[in-house]
């Protein structure tokens, strides 16, 4: 199974400092989504709040108290 990769190819038309922060933005962005699907990291469709375990449940009410 091989890897995925990105390949870069510079532009003529851009400047030295736009291509390094074009390029340092989508590391970034691949990085971030990386982290995201990260095991142990809470999910992106905003539901993870709803179970939770009753330390949670005991911290909310602690907080909001």
């Amino acid at each position: 199974m091989s890897s995925p990769y990105i390949t870069y190819t510079p532009r003529s038309d851009a400047t030295h400092e736009a291509e390094i922060s074009t390029l340092a933005n989508v590391y970034r962005f691949v990085l971030d989504s990386a982290n995201k699907n990260a095991a142990g990291v809470s999910s992106t469709n905003g539901d993870d709040d709803e179970g939770g375990s009753k330390n949670d449940s005991i911290a909310k009410q602690n907080s909001t108290s």
